[in-house]
C-alpha cells in the first residue's frame, strides 16, 4: 500500500511486543552463545557504549554478523564495506527482489537474508540469524520490542524520536557500532560535499520555500515536519521550510515527523515549491484540491508518483541520496524556476 511506506508509524509496531513468545527465547539462548565462542575479539575501539532512546547499548567486540532493521542502516553498512546477514525486504520503491535500486550492486542473496518487517519486527527470524549486533538507528519500534531484540544481540536503536534520526547521526551510530567511526565520518563528509555541490549548481533553489506532503488519504494530507529527513535533505540543498509547515511544527507538542491536516486547509502549507507524493494510479490532475495552493497557479507543484524516487527521497542515506538527486534535481529545477 502506498500509505504504508510514507507514514512509517502507521505501518507498524503497536502490537509487536509479544510476537516472539517462547520459541524466540529458545532461539535467543541458542544464538547468543558463550563469551569464549565469539568470532570477534575485544579491542580496536571495543567495547563501545552507544546511547539510545531506551537507554544504552554496549558492544563488547567487533560485530561479524550484522542485522539491520528499519530504513537506511543497510545502506551505511554496505557503504562501509560490510555485508549484513539480514536486512528488511521492501515493497514500495524496491526492485522485484525486494531490494532498493541503489543497493542492487551490493546485495548478495547468498550472503543476506531479507526479513519481512512490513507490519511488525520479525523477532524470531532475527534470532535465527544469530546476530552479533542489530542496527536500527532509523526506526520506530517500542521499548518492549527493543527489550526483545536486546536479548538476541546488542541493539542500536534510534537515539531520540521515532523516525527522525538525521542521516548524519544514522551514519555516525552505525560507524561506532561497527568500529568504523573514522570511515563513517568520511562518508558524512562526502555526502555533505555532494549536497553543497548540488546547492551551488542550483541557485534557483536558494531561499525558495518548500513543503512536502503526501496525498494518500481521501480526506487528509500528511505534511512532513522540519525534523523529517526528507525535509532536512531539501533544506540542505538550498530550500527553506515554508512558514505554514513551521507553524505546524511549532504547535506540535508531540514532536511527530508529520502532521495530518484536512484537505480544506491545504492552503495553509502553501510554498514556492510543493512536493506531493501521489499513489501511482492517481495523477496530479485528479486532485482539484491542489487548486487551493498558490504554487499550483505558479507551476510550483511537483507531483511524485514514481515509487523509486519517493523511496529514494524518503530513505535519506549515504547511498540513496546521491542516487535520488540524479533523478530528482531536473524535476525540482523545472518547478523552482517556474
Amino acid at each position: 500500500m502506498f500509505s504504508n511506506h510514507l507514514r512509517p508509524l502507521a505501518r507498524r509496531r503497536l502490537a509487536a511486543v509479544a510476537v516472539a513468545g517462547a520459541a524466540t527465547l529458545v532461539l535467543a539462548s541458542c544464538s547468543s552463545g558463550d563469551d569464549d565462542t565469539t568470532s570477534a575479539e575485544a579491542g580496536d575501539g571495543f567495547p563501545v557504549t552507544i546511547a539510545n532512546t531506551f537507554g544504552e547499548t554496549t558492544i563488547d567486540s567487533k560485530p561479524e554478523r550484522i542485522v539491520t532493521l528499519g530504513w537506511n542502516a543497510q545502506d551505511i553498512v554496505y557503504a562501509l564495506g560490510e555485508t549484513p546477514v539480514g536486512m528488511p525486504r521492501y515493497d514500495y520503491g524496491a526492485d522485484p527482489n525486494g531490494v532498493m535500486p541503489w543497493l542492487q550492486d551490493q546485495f548478495d542473496p547468498d550472503a543476506t537474508t531479507l526479513l519481512d518487517a512490513a507490519t511488525s519486527i520479525p523477532v524470531e527470524a532475527v534470532a535465527g540469524l544469530a546476530p552479533d549486533v542489530i542496527l536500527a538507528p532509523y526506526e520506530g519500534f517500542e521499548e518492549g520490542v527493543y527489550d526483545q531484540l536486546s536479548t538476541l544481540a546488542p541493539t542500536v536503536a534510534y537515539p531520540d524520536k521515532a523516525w527522525q534520526t538525521t542521516w548524519q547521526d544514522q551514519t555516525t551510530l552505525v560507524g561506532e557500532a561497527l568500529g568504523r567511526s573514522d570511515d563513517a565520518a568520511g562518508l558524512v563528509e562526502e555526502l555533505d560535499r555532494t549536497l553543497a555541490d548540488t546547492a551551488a549548481a542550483h541557485p534557483e533553489y536558494q531561499g525558495k520555500t518548500i513543503s512536502v506532503i503526501s496525498l494518500d488519504e481521501a480526506s487528509s494530507a500528511a505534511v512532513y515536519m522540519p525534523t523529517d529527513p526528507r525535509v532536512q535533505l531539501l533544506t540542505e540543498i538550498g530550500f527553506e521550510v515554508s512558514p505554514g509547515v513551521q507553524a505546524l511544527a511549532d504547535s506540535d507538542t508531540a514532536g511527530a515527523f508529520y502532521r495530518d491536516i484536512s484537505l480544506e486547509n491545504l492552503g495553509d502549507v502553501d510554498a514556492d515549491v510543493v512536493i506531493v507524493f501521489l499513489p501511482e494510479d492517481r495523477p496530479l490532475a485528479e486532485y482539484p484540491v491542489l487548486g487551493a495552493l498558490g504554487a499550483t497557479a505558479r507551476g510550483g507543484v511537483l507531483g511524485l508518483a514514481d515509487q523509486r524516487i519517493v523511496a529514494g527521497l524518503s530513505q535519506t542515506s549515504v547511498l540513496a541520496t546521491p542516487w535520488v538527486l540524479d533523478q530528482l534535481t531536473p524535476q525540482l529545477t523545472a518547478v523552482a524556476e517556474s
